[in-house]
């Protein structure tokens, strides 16, 4: 694999973690749109468990 093709793959693996994030987002502002409300605290350890382990 060529370092060129890395990158591709790379920048897009950071596009798609950044998709996942923004969708967690909006699904916690419609939870409290609905009156659902969530902790903070239970929302921004799921993010930390995302990625504390993935690779940087």
């Amino acid at each position: 694999m060529g370092l060129e093709q890395q990158v591709y793959d790379y920048q897009k693996e950071i596009d798609e973690n950044r998709k996942q994030v923004r969708e967690m987002v909006m699904e916690s502002y419609r939870d409290i749109a609905r009156g659902k409300g969530r902790e903070c605290s239970e929302f921004f350890e799921e993010l930390e468990k995302k990625y504390t382990n993935d690779r940087i």
